[in-house]
């Protein structure tokens, strides 16, 4: 099991999607797996996490996904989304 942004989220298989806006943006974590494109089930949601978002100096042309400093990090054009990540207790 993990803790994303304070959320427990079960050991197990999920989509994730991010919803950016211009203000803010969320981490949608998505019980339904195997779907193709863009296929979204809202009601399939285990649940939806604020990211931070900040601006990135220099843009990054392919989208990137990494855990870093305990934190799960995306990077695509000019920002940057985070959420803290760990092991549940």
């Amino acid at each position: 099991d993990l803790v994303i942004g304070g959320t427990r989220v079960p050991a197990g298989s999920y989509t994730l999607f991010t919803l950016p806006t211009a203000e803010r943006a969320e981490l949608v974590i998505n019980k339904q797996t195997g779907q193709w494109g863009t296929e979204y089930k809202p009601d399939m949601d285990l649940a939806r996490v604020p990211l931070t978002m900040t601006a990135l100096s220099a843009p990054v042309e392919q989208f990137t996904i990494a855990v870093e400093n305990g934190a799960l990090v995306m990077r695509w054009g000019d920002r940057q989304y985070s959420v803290p990540v760990q092991a549940a207790p």
